[in-house]
């Protein structure tokens, strides 16, 4: 028979163990409900940080896909065949060239409003100081925005750009430099890009880009005054026939973005023609995320 010592001490134990349950499912509850906010907190953030980096890069690699085509319709090479391609973006466009094919300067004018083919509205100047044959390893240019708008948004700064190609190697490679630019929208908000990379040219037969590799880092703050900290992991693949598909996104390559104390990587997949990447916080958690949307 149990005594009455022994009873109250079994008594005992038994609240003891109930309140240790007790704070143990608080702290579950706790911890739950702190993931569960701090992963909806993320995702959207994080997803904001994606759309963000993909606006400001699509508007900056514009301008050197426009300055790069002229240049190439201009300079060409000291040898070999060149692109004929046309860019229907500067098709409204004036466009005015002094010097020689070695070195000058050319200006590319879209006065109060030139309407491309995605319905894009640019205004103002780029003007173009090069030295040397577009295609020609060694040859250099600049790029310099005067009073120069795309959809509203002003665009400031001077791009750098050096052929570092290796001669008879098949490949266009070109190093991009660009020290804060500034990119000013309408309401008044501003982002700052500073941009070291590398971007590869993969020719077709016709002398046709057919493959565009970019490789580098990027670092400023966005239009939401959020600082970034970008580093390309995997080198980002554009491919001629996703373009034509109405895909101006990477779709391969892994980049990684840091913006305060968050930490995403994108995954832009295995070469298939769409807009969805995969986001991946320093959780471990992903998600599917069709950029634009």
């Amino acid at each position: 028979m149990k005594t009455l010592n022994m009873m109250e001490k079994e008594k005992k134990a038994a609240s003891l163990k109930m309140i240790w349950v007790a704070i143990g499912l608080m702290a579950f509850l706790i911890t739950s409900c702190n993931e569960n906010n701090v992963d909806a907190d993320t995702s959207a953030e994080d997803q904001e940080s994606v759309e963000f980096d993909n606006q400001d890069d699509y508007y900056l690699d514009d301008v050197d896909d426009m300055a790069s085509i002229q240049l190439e319709k201009e300079t060409g090479s000291s040898g070999g065949k060149i692109s004929e391609e046309s860019d229907q973006r500067l098709s409204c466009a004036e466009i005015t060239r002094t010097g020689t094919e070695e070195s000058g300067t050319i200006v590319i004018d879209f006065g109060e409003g030139c309407t491309g083919p995605r319905g894009n509205v640019r205004k103002g100047k780029l003007v173009i100081d090069y030295s040397g044959r577009r295609n020609d390893p060694g040859s250099f240019w600049t790029i310099e925005f005067e009073n120069y708008f795309i959809n509203g948004i002003s665009i400031e700064g001077i791009r750098k750009v050096n052929n570092i190609s290796e001669s008879g190697s098949g490949v266009l490679i070109f190093k991009v430099d660009m020290e804060n630019g500034l990119m000013t929208w309408p309401d008044g908000r501003q982002g700052k890009r500073t941009i070291h990379r590398v971007r590869e040219h993969h020719l077709d037969d016709n002398k046709l880009l057919d493959r565009l590799i970019v490789y580098g880092t990027a670092e400023g703050n966005h239009r939401n005054g959020r600082g970034y900290f970008i580093e390309i992991l995997e080198p980002l693949v554009y491919t001629r026939a996703c373009k034509q598909q109405g895909v101006f996104i990477p779709v391969e390559g892994v980049k990684l973005i840091k913006h305060g104390e968050r930490q995403i990587t994108v995954d832009y997949g295995d070469g298939e023609c769409d807009n969805i990447v995969v986001i991946t916080n320093k959780n471990g958690r992903s998600w599917r995320h069709q950029v634009g949307n």
